[in-house]
């Protein structure tokens, strides 16, 4: 949900595996470092953090779909919790969309060999 902390903020450090990841890396790294700036700017407008944001946004889009959070530390999920008294308007939601389109997110999820072994990419 939260893209390996992407989303978060969080920056991989030494021996940290995601440094490797297309989308933590090179040039595709500083793009979407863009993304996140542009998501925290938008979450302290509302007061939350931007992981609180990205959860509250999933759960704004329908009320089927459920965010899948991978909290590794109670600090967490509490704040993963939170996410659930963040009330989104139509507006909120359209300026999260404006903000961050699908589109605008750089590189893969994993490299070139890892993607061709993913069903859920095809």
């Amino acid at each position: 949900m939260l893209s390996r902390g992407l989303l978060s903020g969080s920056k991989p450090g030494q021996g940290d595996f995601r440094a490797r990841l297309p989308r933590f890396a090179g040039e595709s790294g500083a793009a979407n470092q863009r993304l996140v700036q542009a998501l925290d700017g938008l979450a302290r407008k509302k007061g939350i953090t931007p992981s609180q944001l990205a959860i509250a946004w999933v759960l704004a889009k329908d009320e089927a779909i459920v965010p899948v959070i991978g909290a590794r530390t109670r600090a967490q999920l509490d704040e993963s919790l939170r996410a659930l008294d963040v009330s989104l308007t139509p507006e909120d939601v359209a300026a999260v969309e404006s903000a961050l389109p699908a589109s605008a997110v750089a590189g893969t999820r994993y490299d070139a060999h890892q993607m061709q072994m993913l069903d859920s990419e095809r």
